[in-house]
């Protein structure tokens, strides 16, 4: 048992911004005051906010995460990041921003690149990639053919990457997917692409141990104090494989399930799938499935488990995306009635 207490407390909590005191966008953007509050319990209660960089330095190395490891990151880079620059300036706190490369030092509501300049050199932002015109991968994969997907794949990183060496100088080492979807294909394309970290807008801790980073999204009615101090607390919970897979799937309704490492560490286990909220889950060895099949209702639809660490108390959590080209009432593109899971 103290190797599971141990791996519980060597983790990153990854947190996920998007605009900042923007009372036009409610469900894209975080308080200033809320931000300001958030960063200062940072401070406080002793959490080391590192760089992206830093965190995937200190796992590639082989080393554990330090306990109480925070990676602040910002998508899109809108106009507002810069006030939050100057807040994270006042505590000293790195911060990773992904940069929607199209719009970037061209579109109003988005940073100058002389803005962008300054942040870079105070030594707290780094600038990664978000692709070139923001697309959904969700949608492009349910009504596209494998071919013509990695088509449009190769496009927005080719010009993204163009554009990301006119500014820096140098190729991204990290990707935030817009949105937070990907599938197989993506996820196996730019892996070959050289990207050390993919990263998602799943719920969850990181434990370094894969690709896909998880990422707590603190905007709209996900954001508010209480909450982010909760999420602070929420551990990785291991797991093994899960069903459906990520990916496009044409099974509908399906079957959530997870098969999770050391299940005897964990108790009441809840299933949660987009749309449907949580549902009690049923164990059976060191799987957790949902008590019947539920129906996907949305094209990118997100499931989830939440356990309970017997020995720390703590909730532990896991959370997938999938792409459902089947759903209720709506004819399935070709490729799902195909069979493939991608």
């Amino acid at each position: 048992m103290l190797q599971t207490a141990q791996a519980s407390i060597n983790y990153a909590t990854v947190f996920v911004y998007h605009r900042f005191g923007d009372q036009r966008y409610p469900t894209t953007s975080v308080s200033l005051k809320d931000f300001r509050k958030e960063l200062k319990y940072l401070k406080e209660k002793g959490y080391k906010v590192i760089k992206l960089s830093t965190l995937y330095r200190i796992i590639s190395s082989g080393e554990k995460i330090p306990p109480k490891t925070v990676v602040i990151t910002i998508d899109d880079g809108y106009r507002t990041t810069y006030r939050a620059f100057k807040i994270l300036k006042e505590f000293n706190f790195p911060f990773t921003v992904f940069l929607y490369m199209e719009a970037v030092g061209r579109y109003p509501d988005f940073l100058t690149i002389e803005q962008i300049r300054e942040m870079e050199k105070s030594g707290l932002a780094e600038f990664e990639n978000h692709l070139y015109s923001h697309p959904s991968l969700a949608k492009l994969r349910a009504k596209l053919t494998k071919e013509e997907y990695l088509k449009v794949l190769r496009r927005e990183a080719e010009l993204s990457e163009k554009r990301f060496k006119k500014i820096f100088g140098r190729k991204p080492e990290f990707l935030a997917f817009p949105y937070g979807e990907y599938d197989k294909i993506s996820v196996k394309f730019f892996k070959e692409r050289g990207y050390k970290l993919l990263l998602t807008q799943d719920r969850g801790s990181y434990d370094g141990k894969r690709v896909l980073v998880p990422r707590f999204a603190v905007v709209g009615s996900q954001s508010g104090f209480k909450r982010f101090v909760r999420e602070l607390r929420i551990e990785p919970l291991p797991v093994k494989e899960h069903r459906p897979e990520i990916g496009l799937t044409c099974e509908n309704p399906v079957e959530v399930a997870f098969r999770l490492k050391d299940p005897q560490n964990y108790k009441n286990c809840w299933i949660y799938l987009s749309k449907k909220g949580w549902v009690k889950g049923v164990s059976e060895g060191e799987w957790v499935r949902s008590p019947r099949k539920l129906w996907a209702e949305r094209l990118r639809s997100r499931a989830g488990i939440r356990c309970t660490d017997r020995e720390t108390g703590r909730k532990a959590e896991f959370f997938f995306l999938f792409i459902e080209g089947n759903l209720k009432g709506a004819k399935a593109p070709e490729v799902v009635k195909r069979g493939f899971h991608q």
